[in-house]
């Protein structure tokens, strides 16, 4: 008997991984329509609360109106900031080439001198490529990208449109099988989500602010498109402020001339993320969005190698809901446990003290 239950049980994990495989591959071939929509359902979540408190005032069509001009000027504000700042610091770099070159020099005198084999390591001429050719592949993404909000936008307009009729059905359904709990998990879901993002947008204005007052003390040209940079990029945990540290690095080493200004500015910039992610995002979030770190990490950086850059800015999202699903399957639900991070624990324990006292 005990041969059949282990035989059982490794058959279902079998099952279990072949089952998340195939999910997966199906992400990642299927990504030019799985990633607007859920970029799709990201946006519906978190409008629907704004949309549902509006209609009983100004009715259901004008609500509906509303939400997505808000939705739409939001995309495109963001959208133009973001060009904005990468074409301020394109000028920059294609006005000031032969600072590049002469970076790429001082390196090279500098590991002969450390009789190091320079040819080995860096190639023995400056190829004005290597830093217009990232600058211009990062502007056709963002070409790309315009197509791709267009997508997620149309998505968005329908899941909007259908959200009342879907509410009810989903009701009736609810209604007949009680161990469905879909409702509860999306409105779970939609107040983290709503949480998450106003924690990420009030500190990655105050990461810009920051930022621009250390970058105008420290002389960095162009301050202000860096600062946005820097704002917008913190929506992608852990891969933005890295990406920001490569670019802006390069970016000081072409303008100071100096390994000490490198590292003050990319140390700066990396000591105020740090501050704010660690310190005053949990204090502003509280314990609503508790979280493993190490879950974070892992969500971030697997949807970035499933859809890149976009699954890099929806991997925490992702993982909300996936949690929020985990909670109400009795079976599962210490997995979700398991991953809540210490904010969990905290609320367990005031729970028991409560009850206790």
């Amino acid at each position: 008997m005990a041969d059949i239950g282990a035989s059982t049980g490794f058959v279902r994990v079998s099952l279990i991984l072949m089952g998340f495989v195939a999910l997966m591959a199906l992400m990642w071939f299927g990504a030019p329509v799985f990633e607007p929509l859920a970029f799709a359902l990201f946006i519906i979540a978190l409008t629907a609360p704004f949309m549902q408190r509006l209609q009983p005032v100004v009715g259901k069509g004008v609500a509906l109106v509303a939400t997505l001009l808000l939705t739409l000027v939001t995309l495109i504000l963001f959208g133009l900031a973001v060009m904005w700042g990468i074409g301020q610091v394109t000028q920059w770099v294609i006005g000031n080439l032969p600072r590049f070159e002469a970076v790429y020099r001082d390196l090279e005198a500098a590991l002969a001198d450390r009789n190091l084999p320079f040819d080995l390591l860096i190639p023995a001429r400056f190829d004005v490529r290597w830093i217009v050719g990232p600058v211009t592949a990062f502007i056709e993404q963002a070409r790309l990208i315009s197509g791709f909000a267009l997508l997620v936008f149309v998505f968005a307009v329908l899941g909007l449109t259908e959200l009342e009729g879907m509410a009810r059905r989903l009701q009736r359904i609810e209604a007949d099988r009680p161990a469905l709990r879909i409702s509860e998990v999306c409105r779970d879901v939609s107040a983290k989500f709503g949480l998450y993002m106003k924690v990420r947008l009030i500190v990655s204005i105050v990461d810009a602010i920051l930022c621009y007052l250390f970058f105008r003390m420290i002389g960095l040209d162009e301050p202000l498109a860096w600062a946005i940079l820097v704002g917008t990029l913190n929506f992608i945990p852990f891969i933005g402020p890295l990406i920001v540290a490569v670019f802006l690095g390069v970016f000081a080493a072409a303008q100071f001339g100096s390994l000490w200004m490198v590292l003050l500015a990319v140390g700066g910039t990396t000591a105020i993320n740090f501050v704010l992610g660690s310190y005053i995002e949990p204090l502003i979030a509280g314990s609503a969005l508790s979280m493993s770190a190490v879950l974070v990490l892992f969500s971030v950086f697997f949807w970035a190698i499933i859809w890149g850059i976009p699954g890099a800015f929806i991997g925490v999202q992702i993982m909300i809901v996936v949690l929020a699903v985990l909670r109400v399957v009795p079976s599962a639900a210490w997995i979700a446990e398991l991953f809540s991070g210490d904010g969990a624990e905290k609320r367990a324990g005031a729970g028991a003290g409560t009850a206790g006292s």
